[in-house]
């Protein structure tokens, strides 16, 4: 399966699951889907390693209701409001 394409409805099929963009963590099966892209258009700059197996994951931006007038440059917290 390695540089696969696969479609976002055939992805949800496979993992009998409905898929969100970025993390899907422990999806029950023991494993997590990482939705990510690496198109030069992408608007985050996730990426592979040098060694082809690690994943290099920006996350996302703070929401748009955030008064920050640059996104990108907020670091996303290591909490949720209500301490998740």
């Amino acid at each position: 399966m390695t540089n696969e394409i696969i479609p976002y409805l055939e992805m949800c099929r496979r993992e009998a699951s409905s898929l969100q963009r970025g993390m899907n963590f422990n999806l029950g099966k023991g494993y997590s889907v990482i939705l990510m892209s690496v198109r030069p258009n992408a608007p985050y700059r996730d990426s592979f390693g040098d060694d082809g197996s690690t994943i290099i994951y920006e996350g996302h931006d703070v929401p748009r209701s955030h008064p920050a007038s640059r996104p990108k440059a907020i670091n996303q917290s290591s909490q949720t409001p209500s301490g998740g």
